[in-house]
């Protein structure tokens, strides 16, 4: 099973740059993600090998 990854921007309340990593549960489709988050620009896979997982572009 696949395993989505959502990257976002953010700002603290101390105006520093943050960056967002969501992973999401195993089965969740690309679309779903999308509509939970309109405003991000990259979207990844995790796929699982094994015990471990591969993180794909």
């Amino acid at each position: 099973m696949t395993r989505r990854v959502v990257e976002t921007g953010a700002v603290s309340p101390d105006r520093e740059k943050l960056l967002v990593i969501t992973v999401y549960e195993e089965g969740v489709n690309k679309q779903s993600v999308r509509r939970q988050n309109i405003y991000s620009k990259r979207h990844g896979v995790l796929v699982r090998c094994g015990e471990q997982y591969d993180f794909k572009d």
